[in-house]
């Protein structure tokens, strides 16, 4: 809030800067002022951040002319914060019983029987006083409290985004895990019936090959038979000799016609419980609200 005083012949000049303007270490001439604020501005600073904000845009500024030379020059008679309920009335009066500012119209319109104190009596040293503070105070609190709580949700959203990369990958994951599994047990389920197959295929072998060889010994008996035919002797000798083997043909016939019903017939069936769970399953998993352990920790749905 720097000023600059030119001395002169007749009187001296003192310039002023804007005090918005000092903060940012610039050094703008002020062109008004606000003695309700008792700050210098520059007409960019009360045209854009003064007059539109909702707290000072009721302030009366004083142009440049009008200017206190120093800010002790001036008092109470620049403040003109107006009534809530009289937008025309400036408030001049405080109520301790209600910490509430009135202005005259309040008094007369509500017969407010409270005692009334001046503001610009009460308000003396009041930058010093424990209530301004205590609130200025209490203000800083709220400010931290709202850092905290905006550093709190910087580290909640980078948690959820951690957890969502997570938990993705963890499906990812399980889906290849429940792939795999499903693989492994079609392979193993595939290789039995090969296996099955296999072994059922070397009995049906073994049953062709004795058939095989009973048809080669039949058409050999038959053949000695018909080469007998026209001599009964050796017809009757050569049905004796052939009797046994004909028997014994038939007999390993028989053994193969059953050998054929109890030849087993495998069929796949499906895992009914398996199917009725992956039937009724919406998913292969969930993903659910995290038990807190902390403030910023916990584990994550799967």
């Amino acid at each position: 809030m720097a000023s600059m005083e030119v001395s002169g012949k007749t009187a001296s000049k003192v310039i002023h800067n804007c005090d918005l303007c000092a903060e940012g270490d610039e050094n703008v001439p002020a062109e008004t002022y606000c003695p309700v604020c008792d700050e210098y501005l520059c007409t960019t600073c009360a045209t854009i951040t003064h007059q539109r904000s909702r707290l000072t845009r009721n302030h009366k500024l004083v142009d440049k002319k009008s200017m206190p030379r120093k800010r002790s020059e001036k008092g109470q008679e620049y403040v003109s914060e107006y009534c809530k309920d009289h937008p025309r009335e400036l408030v001049k009066y405080y109520c301790p019983s209600h910490g509430d500012l009135f202005c005259g119209d309040c008094i007369v319109t509500n017969n407010h029987t409270c005692k009334m104190e001046v503001i610009a009596n009460v308000s003396k040293g009041y930058g010093n006083s424990a209530e301004f503070k205590q609130h200025e105070q209490k203000l800083k609190t709220i400010t931290d409290k709202i850092s905290k709580t905006k550093h709190e949700i910087d580290l909640k959203a980078v948690s959820i985004d951690d957890s969502k990369k997570q938990s993705v990958k963890q499906a990812r994951t399980f889906q290849a895990e429940l792939i795999n599994a499903i693989n492994k047990m079609s392979d193993e389920i595939t290789t039995d019936i090969e296996s099955k197959a296999q072994a059922t295929h070397a009995i049906l072998s073994n049953l062709k090959t004795t058939s095989k060889t009973g048809e080669l010994e039949v058409y050999s008996v038959t053949n000695v038979i018909e080469n007998c035919r026209g001599n009964d002797v050796l017809l009757f000798i050569a049905v004796h000799r052939t009797k046994e083997i004909a028997t014994n043909v038939s007999n390993k016939i028989d053994d193969v016609e059953n050998a054929i019903e109890s030849v087993p017939q495998y069929k796949f069936m499906e895992n009914a419980e398996a199917k009725t769970h992956f039937k009724t399953s919406s998913s292969i998993g969930h993903y659910k609200q995290a038990l807190q352990s902390g403030a910023h920790t916990g584990k994550h749905g799967k």
